[in-house]
């Protein structure tokens, strides 16, 4: 094999790694905002649940970790280093979010709010749409394309979800304090609704790039 066919070989084999490790971390984000969805049906203060997502957004951080690593020692990589930067750090901040919303309900000790489970189920599908355009980045950027969309329309329909519950909870005969730790719990998952959105904007700036 020819120097230029080994370095044309060894480029490809990079760019597989980079997209390999952002679906790792985009296969956590949907694992970790299924455990919250299941706070929609488990009773209040489940520890089980949240130490199950602490754990995943542990394992989010350390496959960042590496990514920037191998972006310092890698001399080809398939997008811009900024926008791989970029990039993983979205959608390490969808876990994080995720991670934000366990914890609070654990420290609230309060039911999980009427509106969680619809909420997250949508959170789960815009994650997914995200998981699914990471793996097409190389391949079909134009599916990739399709799928940030898809994405970007859950951030639209957890505002709705959001607006309704919010105006549930102040029309509900609920204890302020209640109101207040329930409306926080909305404000997490619709942070991360806008996250979502985020990571399929960075999505799109790869696809407009690399047409």
């Amino acid at each position: 094999m020819s120097i230029g066919r080994s370095i044309r070989a060894l480029a490809r084999s990079n760019d597989r790694r980079f997209i390999e490790l952002l679906i790792d971390q985009a296969d956590l984000t949907v694992r970790a905002l299924q455990v919250v969805e299941r706070f929609g049906r488990a009773p209040s203060g489940n520890d089980e649940l949240v130490e199950q997502v602490k754990g995943i957004e542990r394992e989010g951080d350390a496959k960042r970790r590496i990514l920037i690593d191998e972006l310092a020692h890698t001399y080809a990589t398939p997008f811009d280093r900024e926008d791989l930067f970029a990039l993983s750090r979205a959608i390490d901040d969808i876990l994080d979010a995720a991670n934000e919303t366990a914890v609070e309900l654990a420290i609230y000790r309060i039911d999980p709010p009427e509106g969680l489970n619809d909420m997250a189920k949508v959170l789960v599908e815009g994650a997914t749409h995200i998981r699914s355009a990471v793996g097409e980045l190389l391949a079909h950027p134009g599916v990739a394309a399709e799928h940030a969309v898809r994405a970007k329309r859950s951030e639209n329909r957890i505002d709705g979800l959001y607006h309704q519950a919010v105006g549930r909870l102040f029309d509900s005969n609920a204890e302020m304090s209640q109101i207040l730790k329930s409306r926080e719990i909305y404000r997490h998952l619709k942070n991360s609704a806008d996250r979502i959105d985020g990571a399929a904007d960075e999505i799109s700036v790869i696809v407009i790039k690399r047409s």
